[in-house]
């Protein structure tokens, strides 16, 4: 099996990784460093020094848990290992692993393709897009418009009631210079195929601006083949990124471009995703965020902490909520109860009081904010921040991620962040409990990637239907 191949690499690759926060220095060691700063010019090493020190697109505390570097040392081997792990089933077909460095890559390289389907879309005007779509067909979208401050620009549906349908009808406003997008991957998802034919009905099958992102196959998709008989434009929903984690997938992208952000920006975007990647790729907890995060959550579900929140500032962050909500609860299952993800400071009026409730011992926070110059105008908002945050973690473990700003890097990296964070809280919490239990077993496939269950309550729904 193939969770047996993993292991067996994994133990024979027990010395591969050397973390040089834990090797004492020789004084050979120290001798040949000093020898080898000495021959460096000092404008070189200005410049290294600069680059160090450089602003970071995102930086993370930890209140209320172990100290930094004994949560690090805590986690480093077994955290290397995972990331190893991560590293080879990322290049196996079928681990529905492709959305790390391939998609972005592919991605980069389709740029001009991505903003010709989108500019075909405007030759009518480019009124509002209407999108269609559920689950990460519409989270990853609803995330990026608002992270880039675009979400006027669409409207969504994915409700199948026909009070929701014509409300989405009318806020597209002017019929002649909308467009429509539809996403699914297997074009059978009932609520955006139950959708696209309610709209086809009112805008017409001859409607020119629909745009179908779906399996680049036919024979696979049902949609690609409607598209193809109708004549409707396509873009295409790649293998292996499973919904939450596509995106950077064209349903993304296309709406990002239809709605205004420029190709320099996606490039940007892209660019700096392919970075932020490699990053979360590293096997040294000291040098890897995504893993750091792991190991916060991992510590604290392993405590007793069970609950888990995170809590942003700012209106920007209204369309991660959804997103990084289904990103955690479709991949870590029943590892610990993940609860919805809220955009304050609106929870510190509908859940401090349940938060801080001193018989409140099972949860921990995560509290997202974007970094800003400290002047007058953000008094109150600092206020509010800084002050909960500290009431918080009087009393909870709690995590700060702080973004630069919203420039293309900052937000693909804090999109990979939540990615690679997810992923390896899974696959910590497993390695540690297998451990505790004395347990070697891997999975074939990584839990945090599938979601089979959801197949349960799609046949009932499908036997009423049929019935």
């Amino acid at each position: 099996m193939i969770g047996k191949i993993f292991y067996n690499n994994l133990i024979s690759k027990k010395s591969h990784i050397a973390f040089k926060s834990n090797v004492q220095q020789t004084d050979k060691q120290k001798t040949d460093c000093a020898m080898m700063f000495s021959a460096v010019s000092v404008p070189t090493l200005l410049a290294y020094m600069n680059t160090i020190n450089a602003p970071q697109n995102i930086k993370i505390k930890y209140f209320n848990t172990l100290p930094e570097d004994k949560l690090q040392q805590k986690y480093a081997q077994i955290a290397a290992q995972e990331a190893e792990e991560l590293q080879q089933r990322e290049h196996i077909q079928g681990q529905e692993l492709s959305w790390i460095e391939e998609l972005p890559a592919t991605q980069l390289q389709r740029l001009d393709e991505i903003y010709a389907l989108a500019d075909s879309l405007k030759q009518n005007g480019g009124g509002k897009l209407g999108i269609i779509g559920i689950g990460g067909s519409k989270h990853t979208i609803e995330n990026m418009l608002a992270l880039f401050g675009l979400s006027d620009k669409a409207v969504f549906l994915s409700s199948v009631t026909p009070e929701d349908e014509q409300t989405f009808i009318k806020k597209l406003g002017d019929k002649d210079t909308a467009a429509i997008m539809v996403a699914s991957k297997s074009g059978t998802t009932l609520e955006p195929s139950n959708d696209f034919e309610y709209v086809q009905k009112v805008l017409g099958e001859d409607f020119k601006n629909y745009v179908c992102i779906t399996d680049k196959d036919e024979n696979k998709s049902k949609l690609r083949k409607i598209a193809n008989e109708k004549g409707y434009k396509c873009g295409i929903i790649h293998d292996g990124c499973g919904g939450r984690f596509g995106a950077f997938d064209d349903h993304t992208l296309v709406a990002l471009a239809y709605c205004g952000l420029s190709k320099n920006d996606m490039q940007r975007l892209l660019k700096a995703s392919i970075k932020a990647q490699k990053k979360f790729l590293n096997p040294d907890i000291k040098a890897n965020l995504a893993l750091q995060r792991a190991a916060f959550n991992t510590e604290c579900v392993l405590s007793g902490k069970q609950n888990q929140y995170d809590y942003y500032f700012g209106d920007r962050f209204e369309g991660t909520t959804l997103w990084n909500t289904q990103l955690k609860k479709e991949s870590h299952k029943s590892l610990y109860k993940v609860s919805g993800d809220l955009v304050g400071p609106a929870f510190l009026h509908n859940s401090t009081e349940s938060d801080l409730d001193e018989d409140n011992t099972t949860s921990f926070y995560t509290f997202n904010s974007v970094k800003n110059d400290g002047t007058e105008p953000y008094k109150a908002y600092n206020a509010l921040l800084n002050g909960s945050l500290k009431a918080y973690a009087a009393v909870h473990p709690v995590s700060q991620i702080e973004l630069k700003d919203f420039s293309p890097e900052a937000v693909a990296e804090f999109i990979e962040l939540k990615h690679f964070e997810t992923i390896y809280t899974g696959m910590l919490l497993r390695a540690m409990k297998n451990t505790a239990n004395n347990k070697t077993e891997k999975p074939d496939r990584l839990p945090e990637v599938l979601q089979p269950h959801v197949n349960i309550y799609k046949k009932e729904v499908n036997k009423i239907l049929n019935s």
